[in-house]
């Protein structure tokens, strides 16, 4: 984007920012395709982040400065320069997505997109970012979320300044906003720290107010450059020599080829990034041969398409490659990289440049009609979307089964907590199963997503003899004896979670029986929270591993089906110790036999049900007996049930001979 006009100097064009936009456009792009050298390159989005704020906040502050400044001809200006080449991605992708996609997933991208043409994306995508988010691959839009966060910004930044300019004596007013940059610039990055350390669930890579700091830091840049030319005096000495030039460029570059935290940014590294960025930029040193290179700056250009159309046409072609049996290799990759470039090339071309220059065919009035109607025509076909569940009749009958497997709606999903330790229900503890006792729950179900799964199952044959039970699961975290030793690389929430829960399973004789399933590495500390509460006259339900399977069911299953053009009913495999875990499971072996006299440890083995003859079925009677990589599916669940009531009359058993054993101990009175 060509800089606006700076007070007291000749407009020039910053051919170093130019550059600063290729090198970061392609960290992300090198970053999302995975290719070596790269593994940093998601900290692009944070060097585009400070140039958006040295820009939009030069631009809002020089035009208040000659007096023209209008905050409708600010966000039309901005809505020109983002919102056609955006909304040309949208529809096609939505096109594109409509002869491969399944039904539920294509309903939920039509709704992801309607996200994104308002600018909302990453408020949409942090909702689905839990542990059964959908996977980054299956999202054509996900990388809208940072577009969103600079549209949010470009909402407040221009008006928070105008406010103050009307508030403030001329010779002061650029000093307020300054002084105001830097009290949200420190809120906002206290707070990105702050969710940092106690954010599990990662909201912050999408919130505006953990990532504000960053382009107000490009803001702060703006401000100084204003106030120093309007002053009259010089540049300061070390910013005339190529030192911090130098030290930005090897700061970005260091970033780019390092593997940052990228689950845990933004954070303190961020730091790095814009850093770096803020360096190239108050430097100004434009004479490099390399920034000046054709290509460079042509891909400067591109920038914007380039980062738009990268991810739509790593997923969709990525996709297209892994149903046809194909793996995205060197070369695949390398077409990926042609394929965006020119596609781009293209946009820039004959969509971003004719809106921006041709005011007089599209003037803001015709933009903005225009705008709208997009909007609204891509909001009624996602109504229709709803209706029809994703327009289901696009694709074979035979392929709905494997996308009912894939629905993610944990069971009884308000009660399971996130990584966080929060849950929508507002009990404690929610209670499943029957009877209409006025006693308390004599059931517990304790565990990760693991446990959760088999809440169903549970839930009818509790409800079979007459039992009810809580609910204590917590998503990615297993049932555990918290040590500090051994558990100090656990999360702060899970531990506090595990240690609440045995507190309230030990308050009291009810829940007697405690069902624990978890996804666990270590029978060791299995062992240990079996022994704590069998010491604490509790009845131990075990459940067993069931699988460890290294690719998605259903994805899979579509795949082979598409291929074969029939529908697959069964499919089975060998049962390999990797696939059975036999390891962790010749561990669960030793607990239960060192343990075998105390009636009140009972197992269940899940894999009696989907196991036999050295094979393990992934698929039978055409349905889907998993939904992703090793949860059991919502539409199998059923067939646990009976395992779970003979475990559940058996602890009835043990807990009615242990109290009969404690009441004969009990001294008569004479």
């Amino acid at each position: 984007m060509r800089d606006a006009p700076v007070v007291g100097a000749a407009a020039r064009f910053r051919f170093d920012i130019n550059a600063l936009r290729a090198i970061a456009v392609i960290a992300v792009l090198g970053y999302h395709l995975q290719i070596p050298g790269f593994a940093g390159g998601f900290a692009g989005v944070d060097v585009f982040l400070v140039i958006t704020g040295y820009l939009m906040t030069r631009k809002a502050l020089n035009d208040l400065i000659v007096g023209r400044f209008s905050y409708r001809d600010f966000t039309a200006m901005r809505l020109r320069r983002i919102y056609p080449a955006l909304a040309v991605v949208v529809v096609v992708t939505a096109i594109a997505e409509w002869f491969v996609t399944l039904p539920g997933e294509y309903f939920r991208h039509l709704r992801q997109a309607c996200y994104s043409l308002f600018f909302l994306s990453n408020f949409a995508y942090d909702n689905d970012n839990g542990y059964f988010a959908m996977a980054a691959q299956t999202k054509p839009l996900l990388h809208t979320w940072s577009l969103a966060i600079e549209w949010q910004f470009y909402i407040w930044m221009p008006l928070a300044v105008w406010l103050v300019w009307r508030r403030s004596s001329s010779s002061n007013a650029t000093a307020t906003v300054a002084r105001i940059f830097v009290i949200v610039v420190a809120a906002s990055l206290v707070w990105c720290v702050w969710e940092y350390h106690h954010d599990a669930m990662g909201s912050a890579f999408f919130s505006l107010r953990a990532r504000a700091w960053e382009p107000l830091v490009g803001g702060l840049i703006a401000i100084a450059e204003i106030r120093r030319r309007a002053s009259g005096l010089p540049s300061p000495r070390l910013l005339s020599s190529s030192v911090p030039a130098i030290a930005g460029w090897f700061l970005i570059a260091a970033c780019i080829i390092t593997p940052l935290p990228k689950a845990s940014w933004p954070g303190p590294l961020t730091l790095l990034p814009v850093a770096g960025a803020a360096l190239v930029i108050c430097a100004g040193r434009m004479n490099s041969s390399f920034i000046r290179l054709p290509i460079v700056q042509s891909i400067g250009d591109w920038s914007y398409s380039i980062y738009l159309w990268h991810w739509p046409i790593w997923v969709l072609a990525g996709g297209w490659l892994t149903l046809h049996g194909y793996a995205a290799d060197a070369a695949a990759k390398a077409l990926m990289v042609v394929a965006t470039i020119g596609i781009s090339a293209f946009s820039y071309r004959y969509v971003e440049q004719p809106i921006r220059i041709r005011r007089d065919l599209w003037t803001d009035n015709r933009l903005l009609a225009g705008s709208g109607a997009v909007f609204a025509s891509f909001l009624a076909f996602t109504i229709a979307g709803i209706v029809t569940t994703g327009f289901p009749g696009r694709l074979p009958s035979y392929l709905q089964a494997a996308e009912l497997a894939r629905k993610t709606d944990t069971p009884r999903d308000e009660c399971f907590r996130n990584s966080n330790s929060v849950k929508r229900a507002s009990e404690i503890y929610c209670r499943f199963g029957g009877g209409k006792g006025a006693g308390e729950p004599a059931v517990i179900l304790w565990g990760d997503s693991f446990a959760n799964q088999f809440l169903d199952p549970l839930s009818s044959a509790a409800s079979g003899l007459g039992l009810q039970g809580f609910i204590a699961t917590q998503s990615a975290c297993r049932a555990f004896l918290d040590d500090d030793g051994r558990n100090a690389n656990d999360t702060p929430q899970c531990r506090s979670f595990n240690g609440e829960t045995l507190r309230f399973v030990l308050s009291k004789p009810a829940p007697n029986i405690v069902v624990l399933a978890s996804n666990w590495s270590d029978a060791t500390e299995i062992a240990a929270l079996v022994d704590k509460l069998l010491s604490n006259g509790k009845t131990v339900i075990l459940v067993k591993p069931l699988l460890n399977i290294s690719f998605d069911v259903p994805q899979r299953w579509i795949e082979d089906q598409i291929r074969a053009g029939k529908a697959i009913n069964e499919w089975k495999v060998p049962a390999d110790p990797a696939l059975t875990m036999e390891a962790l499971r010749t561990g669960v072996d030793r607990i239960l036999a060192d343990r075998r006299s105390n009636s009140r440890l009972i197992a269940i083995d899940p894999q009696q049900e989907i196991c036999s003859g050295g094979y393990c079925y992934l698929v039978q009677d055409g349905q889907a007996n998993f939904r992703d990589t090793a949860h059991i599916s919502n539409v199998n669940a059923s067939r646990y049930e009976g395992q779970f009531a003979r475990a559940l009359k058996a602890a009835q058993t043990a807990a009615l001979q242990q109290a009969s054993a404690e009441t004969k101990k009990e001294p008569r009175s004479p």
